[in-house]
């Protein structure tokens, strides 16, 4: 069956949307197309059948200036990204010395659920990154509210803000899937 003029460019106008799409989300990643955090970059479903995406335009649900995101989740090697990210993640405590890339992501499920990921230069400046927060977020992860996970050079924080303790294991136990899975 032959589409007719209007059908053909309403597709054609649909897949070149989706093209640039892709490609504007290729080009921020094209810093970290190596990177061990891109298997973190995934939407809610697949952390937990109860998580969605967060959009951006809910500005005030964003723990992050809405000026350094792009996109959700977003994986960039931008300085000024990777600094507001190395900040969250130590809840304001340590810079972006020694972190090479930075990961946001942030999730909808009973309550909020993100990801901080940082992946350090090296592993002498992860194993001090690790001890820092580990600390920081000690009280937190004693709540059952933060999770701090290693792999190599990548450190990610989980945190949540109410969903249940089912999809809170089960996001962890993602995530270090997606960790080891490299």
């Amino acid at each position: 069956m032959t589409l007719r003029a209007p059908a053909r460019a309403m597709k054609l106008s649909r897949t070149m949307s989706v093209k640039s799409l892709l490609g504007s989300s290729l080009l921020v990643l094209v810093g970290c197309a190596s990177s061990p955090l891109t298997p973190l970059v995934v939407d809610g479903p697949e952390l937990h059948a109860s998580l969605v995406t967060r959009q951006l335009d809910d500005v005030s649900m964003l723990h992050v200036p809405r000026e350094v995101l792009r996109d959700n989740p977003q994986l960039s090697t931008d300085a000024k990204f990777v600094e507001v990210i190395a900040a969250a993640a130590s809840q304001g405590q340590l810079s972006k010395d020694g972190i090479r890339a930075a990961l946001y992501s942030l999730y909808l499920g009973e309550g909020q659920l993100g990801l901080y990921g940082l992946e350090a230069a090296s592993t002498a400046d992860a194993d001090r990154r690790e001890r820092a927060m580990r600390e920081i977020w000690a009280y937190g992860e004693g709540l059952g509210r933060m999770r701090v996970h290693r792999e190599g050079k990548v450190l990610v924080v989980v945190w949540h803000d109410g969903v249940s303790p089912s999809c809170w294991e089960a996001v962890n136990a993602r995530v270090t899937q997606l960790l080891t899975a490299r």
